[in-house]
């Protein structure tokens, strides 16, 4: 029998230098006297982790204040201006050598995007941004008397730049994240009023920085949306979901699934290669052992084959703010098996729904495996707890966002 761990973190006080934001919920406002809340993400509306993330917290905060928001797309029923592409971006995108260089890119995605907003930010009550997007939207919103929010969907970015190194050395790439995006993001961080994050692993890695402005607003799901396993298939399917970048801990995945070496079981990464380095690795990998393969799949279109068809998902991630696979896994009734570095392990109650193990421990990976794949009651059975586990969230927490947001505005 594997034994419960604990999945919280102690770390030591540090000297803290912002002042905390604990507000108490507002009682509901006249639509007449709605405030404006300015809202802009690089990003399309439910495509990847930060679309979900937008599209979830437009959803939830349309109903208390009057949303403008800035992305890349078009907002259903929601006044939107949409960020044109960058030119600049797009030439690199053409070019095969700057196309590797995905600091570059990114970095310049987010630059054009952030300067566009800014030139075009109106006065509001509040402006919230994505971090390391929103540099000098934050000072025009300053200027303008907005409050400001960064929203931060990675832990603190020296946590995540960190890691990124570290595992991006392991395949001699650059990480996403250069050091001149770190000290941006820094800088936006001192110039907001509030720090929203989606974990309690996220807010840790502020806190121990000296951060105290920090709020946890953790994502929902609607769990009506996801058909729940059935465990009937004739593999021990264990999947991975996400873009497979070095940080995201794929590699500590496929160490465990060798080491695993057990008869009618497969593991299946849905999700594309972020570099020639990564693709390289994985076709070896699948040389190896053919019972690893990849579908790159857009998973959101098509859950019940993603998770109702899966045994188990691992999330072995070194970095994440949050991680909506594991909820999506969760909720679609399979257990999950996740690092003390993902936000979403909040989510887990250790030997209950899923388990947590410690980050960069493809033994311990192994050894859950091993454990379930034994047991194929206990498999149902973390998965019927996990599906429950979900169904039980279902405060509203946007509008408790909402009180906190319309105190920071008074």
């Amino acid at each position: 029998m594997i034994s419960k761990r604990a999945s919280r973190f102690n770390t030591p006080s540090k000297p803290q230098r912002r002042t905390s934001l604990g507000f108490d919920l507002d009682s509901e406002m006249p639509a007449s006297s709605m405030q404006t809340l300015v809202m802009s993400a690089n990003a399309t509306p439910q495509r990847g982790g930060q679309g979900l993330n937008l599209y979830h917290m437009v959803n939830g905060l349309r109903d208390y204040f009057d949303v403008l928001l800035f992305c890349q797309d078009v907002f259903p029923a929601v006044e939107t201006r949409i960020v044109p592409p960058s030119s600049r971006v797009t030439m690199i995108s053409k070019v095969p050598l700057l196309r590797r260089r995905r600091d570059l890119s990114n970095g310049w995605s987010d630059w054009h995007f952030d300067d566009y907003v800014s030139r075009r930010l109106p006065r509001a009550a509040l402006f919230q941004g994505v971090s390391g997007q929103c540099y000098r939207s934050l000072k025009k919103a300053r200027d303008l008397g907005c409050r400001t929010i960064v929203d931060s969907i990675t832990t603190h970015i020296d946590d995540f730049a960190e890691h990124q190194r570290r595992e991006c050395a392991k395949f001699n790439i650059p990480p996403a994240t250069s050091g001149r995006m770190q000290e941006v993001t820094r800088n936006e961080y001192q110039r907001a009023d509030l720090i929203r994050v989606l974990s309690e692993h996220a807010r840790q890695t502020f806190l121990e920085r000296g951060f105290e402005n920090v709020k946890i607003v953790r994502p929902q799901l609607d769990v009506s949306e996801f058909q729940t396993a059935t465990f009937r298939g004739s593999k021990f399917r264990v999947s991975f979901v996400g873009l497979l970048e070095p940080w995201k801990g794929f590699h500590y995945l496929v160490d465990a699934f060798n080491a695993l070496d057990l008869p009618d079981s497969e593991l299946v990464f849905w999700g594309g290669t972020g570099s020639r380095a990564v693709s390289q690795y994985l076709a070896e990998q699948i040389h190896r052992n053919p019972r690893i393969q990849i579908q790159p799949a857009e998973v959101r279109k098509c859950y019940g084959e993603v998770y109702a068809k899966s045994s188990v998902l691992v999330h072995p991630s070194l970095s994440e703010g949050f991680g909506y696979v594991v909820a999506e896994a969760m909720a679609s009734g399979i257990p999950v098996i996740v690092t003390r570095n993902a936000g979403a392990a909040d989510l887990v109650v250790d030997g209950e729904n899923g388990y947590v193990v410690p980050a960069r421990d493809p033994e311990a990976i192994r050894d859950r495996l091993a454990h379930l794949a034994a047991h194929p009651a206990l498999l149902e059975e973390m998965g019927r707890a996990a599906r429950a586990s979900m169904e039980a969230r279902n405060g509203d927490v946007w509008r408790e966002y909402a009180g906190t947001l319309r105190q920071l505005a008074s």
